[in-house]
C-alpha cells in the first residue's frame, strides 16, 4: 500500500461497538471510527445481518437497471427531502465531485465557485479545488479548477450574479472543528437567495445523525440546495450520497455516471443503518453525549486546553501543545483519536459508546494533560 498515510503501527485484527483489538490482543476504545465511518461502531449485529443477508443477492446490477434495495433506500432519503433526486456513488469526494458537476450544470454560463475558509471536501481534483489547505493542493494547483476562498464571516458579501455556488460543511471537520454560527449561515442563505446561488452542503463527516438530527445542516439553520452524505452511511461500506430537490433539474443526459454507486450490497446495509437511526434514536443520543463529553472536557479546566468546540459526536479540542502528542499518549493508553490541524485533538465516537468509555477516554485525556503539564 502507499505511505501516504503514514504507519500507527497498529494491526486491527477485530471489533464490537466502540472498542477495537490488534493482532497482539491489545483492546482500543475506538474514537476516530476510521475517520468518522463506524459509525455505528464496529460490527453492529443489525448491519452484520443485513450484510450477510445481502450477500446472497446480486451484489451489483448496474445503475441503468432497477433494484429493490436501491429504490427502497431512495425512498429513505426522500424523509429527508420530499420528493428529492438522487446520485449514488462510493465515496464522500464522489459525492463532492457529483456536486459540483451538478451545480455548473444547473447554472451554466456561471464561473464563479465559492469554499470557505479552513474547509476540507477531499482530495480527488474537483472536490480538491474546493479544500482550503495549500498544503493539500500544493502538487496539484496548476490542474485544479478555479475556486475562492472565504471566511465564514464574508461569505454573504462575497455572492454575487456570476457565483455558482457556495460550498459549506455546517461544522467543519478537518479544519478544526468548528460549527458555523446560525446567523452566518442565514445570511449566506440570504445573499444565495437574492442572487440565484446554490448552496452545497458537505454532511460527510457531520450528518447522518452525528450532530443530533440526521441532517445537520438542520442543527444549525442552515437550509441547502444539495446535500452530501458519505463515511457512516452505511456504517462503513464505501458509499456517497448527493442529495437535492428534483425542482432544480439533473445532470445533463450522461453527464456523469458510477459503476458501483448504487449496488443493492452497499444500499441494503444504508437501509438498515437509516432504520437504526430512527428505531435506536441515535441523532438523539448523539446530541446529549457529545454535551455531556464536552462539558466534562471543559470542567477538567486544564491550562493546555484553549477551547472544546462541537456538535453531538464531532468534538474538537483546541491545544497549546502539539496534538500529536496527546493523540500518541491516548493511543498508548488504548485510546484512538485523531487530530485536526497541528493543534487541535479531534474525537469522532460511534453512537454505540458507552458511559464507561466516555469516562475511561476522560481519565486517559486528563492524565496525559497533566503530565504534559508538568
Amino acid at each position: 500500500m502507499s505511505e501516504i498515510y503514514g504507519n500507527r503501527g497498529i494491526e486491527i485484527a477485530g471489533g464490537a461497538g466502540a472498542v477495537a483489538w490488534d493482532s497482539t490482543g491489545k483492546r482500543y476504545i475506538d474514537f476516530m471510527c476510521g475517520h468518522g465511518a463506524a459509525l455505528f461502531g464496529h460490527a453492529h449485529p443489525a448491519l452484520v445481518t443485513a450484510l450477510n443477508e445481502a450477500s446472497g443477492r446480486p451484489w451489483t446490477v448496474g445503475a441503468g437497471m432497477r433494484s429493490p434495495q436501491r429504490e427502497k433506500f431512495i425512498e429513505q432519503l426522500r424523509d429527508l427531502v420530499p420528493d428529492a433526486r438522487v446520485y449514488l456513488s462510493n465515496s464522500g469526494a464522489e459525492s463532492i465531485e457529483a456536486a459540483l458537476k451538478l451545480a455548473v450544470a444547473l447554472r451554466p454560463g456561471r464561473k464563479r465557485i465559492l469554499a470557505l475558509r479552513r474547509a476540507f471536501h477531499g482530495r480527488t481534483l474537483g472536490a480538491l479545488s474546493l479544500t482550503f489547505n495549500p498544503q493539500y493542493r500544493k502538487y496539484w494547483k496548476d490542474l485544479l479548477p478555479e475556486v475562492t476562498h472565504i471566511s465564514p464571516e464574508n461569505a454573504a458579501e462575497e455572492v454575487d450574479e456570476n457565483t455558482v455556488a457556495v460550498f459549506i460543511e455546517p461544522v467543519q471537520g478537518e479544519g478544526g472543528v468548528y460549527p458555523l454560527s446560525e446567523e452566518t449561515l442565514k445570511d449566506i442563505r440570504n445573499a444565495c437567495n437574492a442572487k440565484d446561488v446554490l448552496i452545497v452542503a458537505d454532511e460527510i463527516q457531520s450528518g447522518w445523525g452525528r450532530c443530533g438530527k440526521v441532517l445537520a445542516s438542520r442543527v444549525l439553520g442552515l437550509e441547502p440546495d444539495i446535500t452530501c452524505f458519505a463515511k457512516g452511511v452505511a456504517g462503513g461500506l464505501p458509499i456517497g450520497v448527493t442529495l437535492w430537490s428534483r425542482d432544480l433539474g439533473d445532470f445533463p443526459v450522461k453527464g456523469h455516471g458510477s459503476t458501483y454507486g448504487g449496488n443493492p450490497l452497499v444500499c441494503s446495509v444504508a437501509s438498515k443503518a437509516y432504520d437504526l437511526l430512527k428505531s435506536e434514536k441515535y441523532p438523539e443520543k448523539a446530541a446529549r453525549d457529545g454535551e455531556a463529553f464536552r462539558s466534562a472536557i471543559k470542567n477538567m479546566a486544564s491550562p493546555l486546553v484553549t477551547e472544546v468546540r462541537g456538535v453531538g459526536l464531532l468534538t474538537g479540542i483546541g491545544l497549546t501543545v502539539k496534538a500529536n502528542l496527546v493523540v500518541n499518549g491516548l493511543e498508548e493508553k488504548g485510546i484512538l483519536s485523531l487530530n485536526a490541524g497541528p493543534m487541535v485533538l479531534r474525537f469522532l465516537p460511534p453512537f454505540t459508546a458507552l458511559d464507561e468509555h466516555y469516562d475511561q477516554v476522560l481519565v486517559s485525556l486528563k492524565e496525559i494533560l497533566e503530565g504534559l503539564e508538568k
